[in-house]
């Protein structure tokens, strides 16, 4: 049975165009180009450009409409005001990103910069979250993935970080809580990153459970410890998944199955939200995963979905660098929100990630029984 999935998209997300090296600040541009050596030992320095670029969004754009998809609804997004923006930022730091519209810089030494079409794309990108679940509250709909740029999780509440200006992610979470009244939130980030912003901001907040599965430190950002489970009345809503690279499909499904559903099952949210990286598949070089894995996760988050919130799920577009692997990726997870069956899955022969996954699934079992006693 086909399912209507609204997909958020407005052309002017490719406006946020940053490029290249910064001339002026060589002590970043060595660092960075450090920052890649570690990760990625194989890349040619002397041809890199940069990679949060906008051919990252048309070719997911492209390959759904070459190949239309029953149940397919496109949206354009509203953008977001300063007042929606600053339920998950400080004011300050709103103000500062808005003053810096029309203009070209970089923010910080991992590459994040804005061009002159920048805060537009970013008020556009986090606007778009809040007009999946206002369509969603509305009956529009029960489920949305939002085709996004610039990319959102690594933002904290005051600073640009990794590629990213507004945490557009925490915006339509706080949005959902403070202006719907949703009481309880989740979010599950499968970057190949840790989303140390949605982190931070959450990170005291019991009305919003976030599961992180992301490479191990020390790998980019460094954050997402198995310890780092949240603060004061927080505590325990904070469920990091560290994994070693080279994981694949098998992993992020047992992550799910171990950690994100029984987590789920006993926070019983009102929505599920997902911040969608694509950059574990094996065409981004670090990890394993392909779309099949990606399709087979989100049929399974749906089906969570309508047994836990009345199949409220929202997908927020995250990383993933390469064009083939992104629209690949994009395309089977939104035939998966569609209904489509997922009839095919591959898996490595020896899966690294799955016993870190069962290892973290074992850190967070009491936790995760704590969270029904709290909830109920």
């Amino acid at each position: 049975m086909t399912t209507t999935v609204l997909i958020y998209y407005d052309f002017r997300m490719l406006g946020h165009n940053p490029r290249g090296w910064d001339p002026d600040r060589p002590e970043w541009t060595d660092a960075v180009k450090a920052m890649i050596e570690l990760q990625y030992p194989n890349a040619n320095l002397d041809t890199y450009s940069h990679p949060e670029r906008p051919e990252r969004l048309t070719a997911i754009v492209d390959r759904l409409l070459i190949e239309p998809i029953d149940g397919v609804r496109w949206m354009l997004p509203a953008p977001a005001s300063a007042i929606q923006l600053e339920r998950a930022h400080d004011a300050a730091y709103v103000a500062h990103i808005e003053s810096l519209d029309g203009q070209s810089g970089w923010l910080s030494k991992d590459t994040t910069a804005v061009s002159p079409g920048s805060v537009t794309a970013a008020r556009l990108a986090a606007g778009s979250g809040i007009s999946a679940i206002e369509a969603i509250a509305a009956g529009e709909a029960r489920r949305a993935f939002c085709v996004v740029r610039p990319p959102g999780h690594h933002a904290p509440a005051d600073r640009a970080r990794g590629f990213c200006l507004f945490n557009n992610l925490a915006v339509t979470a706080a949005h959902a809580r403070k202006a719907l009244g949703y009481d309880r939130v989740m979010i599950w980030d499968w970057d190949m990153h840790h989303g140390n912003g949605t982190q931070a901001i959450f990170y005291d907040d019991p009305s919003v459970l976030v599961v992180d599965s992301h490479c191990a430190a020390p790998f980019y950002p460094g954050t997402g410890l198995l310890a780092e489970t949240g603060t004061g009345a927080g505590l325990g809503y904070q469920l990091n998944v560290p994994l070693p690279m080279g994981f694949g499909n098998a992993a992020l499904l047992k992550v799910f199955e171990q950690v994100v559903r029984p987590a789920a099952r006993a926070f019983r949210p009102d929505i599920l939200l997902v911040s969608t990286g694509f950059d574990c598949h094996y065409l981004d070089m670090v990890c394993n995963m392909n779309e099949t894995g990606y399709a087979a996760v989100t049929q399974r988050m749906s089906n969570l979905a309508d047994e836990l919130c009345d199949g409220h799920l929202v997908l927020m577009l995250e990383g993933g660098y390469n064009a083939k692997a992104l629209a690949d990726s994009a395309y089977a997870v939104s035939e998966a929100l569609a209904g489509k069956p997922v009839s095919a899955l591959n898996v490595l022969a020896d899966d690294p990630g799955c016993a870190a996954a069962s290892d973290a699934a074992a850190f967070h079992a009491s936790s995760i029984a704590a969270l029904k006693n709290r909830t109920h």
